[in-house]
């Protein structure tokens, strides 16, 4: 009689997260709403009673793979340096760029560090309440953190006065469409061109500055 394999046990902690890895695993490749609580037991290679132990049931499973991917999201932007002026610099549009550069790195690399997650995230945010509200809160910190970047270095004469809340909302807002696309596409994206492409928008506009005026029109 051949010997039945081991079972491999793990401290709780680790446990959990391995039923969420492949949880994840298996509803990137089936679908939510078409897999099963038996799929992440075979994938995970666990009882039932096992993943009990950690969850109710399959939505609490969901629940917890988009709360992952938000504290992820949300721990990595409370790691951002705020704006800061440099003494006796003299801020340029050069300097504008690299610093917007800079955060739409920051955002994007988080979310395309875990792009399963996140694409799940994103799928079910159409239909399922919980979800949105974490899209929600994400989004909220996000503005929050660019709004006060914004404020700052127009106290410190970098940048005119506007709105920075308006500002924050058009930066994180156009980031997440160009995201959402991609991942419901299956592409990827070349996050160092976005960066760079939204850095060079927010700071200078799409107007060449070498353009040539429009002629008056009659009677101007």
């Amino acid at each position: 009689m051949s010997a039945s394999p081991r079972r491999t046990y793990l401290p709780a902690d680790e446990r959990r997260e391995q039923i969420l890895d492949c949880a994840l695993e298996v509803f990137a490749r089936k679908g939510f709403h078409a897999a099963s609580i038996a799929d992440v037991c075979a994938r995970a290679r666990i009882a039932r009673g096992t993943l009990y132990q950690y969850f109710t049931d399959k939505g609490a499973v969901l629940k917890a793979l988009i709360d992952r991917i938000a504290r992820r999201i949300l721990n990595a932007a409370e790691q951002w340096h705020p704006f800061e002026m440099p003494p006796n610099h003299v801020w340029t549009e050069d300097d504008n760029v690299a610093f917007v550069e800079a955060r739409c790195v920051q955002i994007t690399s988080v979310v395309f560090a875990d792009a399963d997650t996140t694409s799940l995230l994103l799928r079910m945010a159409r239909g399922t309440d919980f979800v949105r509200e974490t899209m929600a809160v994400i989004d909220a910190r996000v503005v929050a953190l660019i709004e006060a970047d914004v404020r700052a270095a127009m106290q410190a004469g970098a940048l005119r006065m506007s709105d920075p809340r308006i500002i924050a909302q058009f930066i994180v807002g156009g980031i997440e469409k160009i995201v959402v696309t991609a991942l419901d596409e299956g592409r990827q994206l070349d996050i160092a061109r976005l960066a760079h492409e939204v850095a060079v928008l927010v700071s200078g506009g799409v107007v060449r500055r070498d353009a040539v005026r429009p002629p008056a029109g009659p009677g101007a």
